[in-house]
């Protein structure tokens, strides 16, 4: 596994969304069907739901707790390694390597690690809600990474969220204000009918991608950039 950049690195917020905007103009087009593809999926999802239990009001819904709980943890397995794959879009963006609509699914052979960390997290965030908002926010914010270092470098689940939270608390700070000028962004899609959504979101996973190559995989670029150098090639096809 590579090892992660000196303490001395500073996530430099504005440059940090500079290179988003960037990349979210280079591969944009990619990332936008992949969205449309996860939301079809969670629609279809969720109309089979509806169909099984004869939904047809909210109040039904709120009864069925179990169900739509099991339901949700259902549907959390079958869609981690798609969140992956649309998550590390961003970082072979930045890499330079070629990325496509395919590459959505490359990430369901390590179905059960995604799954398994992401239904961690999850069982901590109900936790921290419980408890009180705070803990809830902070296990999101350390726990972002998880899934690029599962898809990434093939680490175990408890190996890469103990490794997401180590690196997290460097920058926590940083990491809080980035998330905050997010949820602000996020909150004036909103107020936009959700038409700003269609920039936002796909600048989101850019930001976060490029964040993770920056902390993670800075290593393996030199070490990939080093042929390509030699060769005169490039291997970025957006």
């Amino acid at each position: 596994m590579n090892k992660a950049p000196s303490q001395n690195y500073n996530i430099d917020i504005k440059r940090l969304f500079e290179r988003g905007n960037t990349a979210t103009k280079q591969n944009f087009s990619v990332i936008l069907r992949c969205i449309f593809i996860l939301l079809f999926i969670a629609l279809a999802a969720f109309v089979v739901l509806f169909n099984m239990y004869n939904i047809e009001t909210v109040v039904q819904l709120q009864e069925m707790q179990t169900e739509t709980y099991f339901f949700n943890m259902l549907l959390t397995v079958f869609m981690s390694p798609l969140m992956a794959g649309i998550s590390m879009l961003a970082v072979k963006t930045e890499r330079k390597q070629p990325i496509n609509v395919i590459s959505l699914f490359m990430y369901v052979p390590f179905i059960l690690w995604l799954a398994t960390a992401e239904l961690i997290i999850s069982l901590l965030t109900q936790i921290g809600m419980t408890l009180f908002i705070l803990p809830a926010i902070y296990i999101f914010i350390s726990t972002i990474f998880t899934k690029f270092l599962i898809a990434d470098k093939q680490l175990r689940p408890f190996m890469a969220i103990k490794l997401s939270i180590q690196m997290c608390n460097r920058y926590l700070l940083q990491l809080t204000i980035l998330f905050v000028i997010f949820f602000v962004l996020f909150l004036l899609g909103m107020i936009t009918f959700g038409l700003a959504f269609i920039w936002i979101v796909p600048l989101y996973y850019n930001v976060i991608g490029i964040l993770y190559n920056d902390l993670f995989g800075v290593q393996e670029e030199t070490q990939q950039s080093q042929p390509v150098a030699n060769s005169g090639e490039t291997h970025f096809d957006a």
